[in-house]
């Protein structure tokens, strides 16, 4: 099993994985843990500390992917997206990379998921980009 799966089963099974500044995995709620996840994460420590360290660079939109500790990073508007799509294909890119599923229902709908990795900044950070997001996956589909 690779680190990725090991994140998104520990992840689906609503526990929280986190690299910490003394190269260990946090974990929350450690009470959610069995014998076998132990043995999993001994096993597999390196690389699923290094998936980790990827991920927390990956969340620089505020997409918490799950697998780390809800924590709001407030920023002002970057000034390198002067292409009023750019910023939402960042964000498209970003939730993609931590494993949500992004796509149009059949009524142009945006869905989402699963929804247990969002959390309510994340779904207002993606209401301010909806517009952009739904449009970017429009041309999605047009180019399939």
């Amino acid at each position: 099993m690779d680190a990725q799966a090991i994140i998104r089963d520990f992840t689906a099974k609503g526990l929280q994985l986190a690299p910490t500044d003394h190269g260990t995995i946090s974990i929350t709620p450690r009470s959610r843990l069995t014998d076998a996840d132990r043995d999993l994460l001994r096993k597999h420590k390196a690389d699923v500390l290094a998936e980790l360290q990827s991920v927390n660079v990956v969340n620089m939109v505020n997409i918490d992917s799950g697998l780390l500790p809800p924590a709001r990073i407030v920023h002002g508007p970057e000034p390198k997206f002067t292409d009023p799509l750019a910023e939402a294909r960042t964000l498209l890119g970003a939730m993609r990379k931590v494993g949500l599923r992004v796509r149009l229902a059949s009524d142009n709908q945006l869905r989402i998921g699963p929804s247990n990795m969002l959390w309510p900044y994340d779904r207002e950070y993606i209401e301010v980009q909806k517009d952009a997001l739904i449009q970017l996956l429009k041309e999605e589909q047009n180019n399939d």
